[in-house]
């Protein structure tokens, strides 16, 4: 879809306009430090006026692998930030059969995001380095899920 933004004072909608409104679409990202293989990843982002959400899977297959903090590209170019309003969302990392572990999506540059997984510091919730072991060692049909929200430029 494209996005129908913005519309003008006194502008007569069409049908067309007023269904896109908040559309579902999907994409697929781009990783850093993830080499997808036979892994299998389902993306999709619904924009609403400069408002972006973005929920997505990988699933890894035989040949998926990771080393280190991996990135992903984002659908929209993320606004740039000053102070204030920031890539923010949850992931959740999947050791089929085992456990799951959460961690956080945070903003890099107006058009990737980070991924890392939480961690402790003391008493204190921290950000913490994935790899190919942390925060487990990855194996087939292990997930990285996630949700986080932006704004676009």
């Amino acid at each position: 879809m494209a996005n129908p933004f913005p519309f003008t004072a006194g502008q007569v909608l069409t049908a067309a306009q007023m269904n896109g409104i908040g559309e579902t679409d999907t994409y697929t990202p781009t990783w850093t430090n993830v080499t997808v293989g036979n892994g299998t990843q389902t993306f999709s982002f619904t924009r609403v006026q400069d408002l972006v959400l973005v929920r997505g899977t990988l699933v890894f297959g035989s040949t998926t692998s990771i080393s280190s903090n991996p990135n992903i590209t984002l659908p929209v170019t993320a606004r740039t930030q000053t102070a204030g309003f920031a890539l923010n969302g949850i992931t959740k990392f999947l050791d089929t059969g085992t456990a799951a572990y959460y961690g956080f999506v945070t903003e890099l540059t107006t058009t990737t995001a980070g991924i890392r997984i939480f961690t402790t510091s003391g008493t204190l919730l921290a950000a913490g380095a994935i790899s190919s072991t942390a925060p487990f060692t990855w194996t087939t049909n292990d997930e990285i899920n996630l949700q986080f929200v932006y704004q676009a430029a």
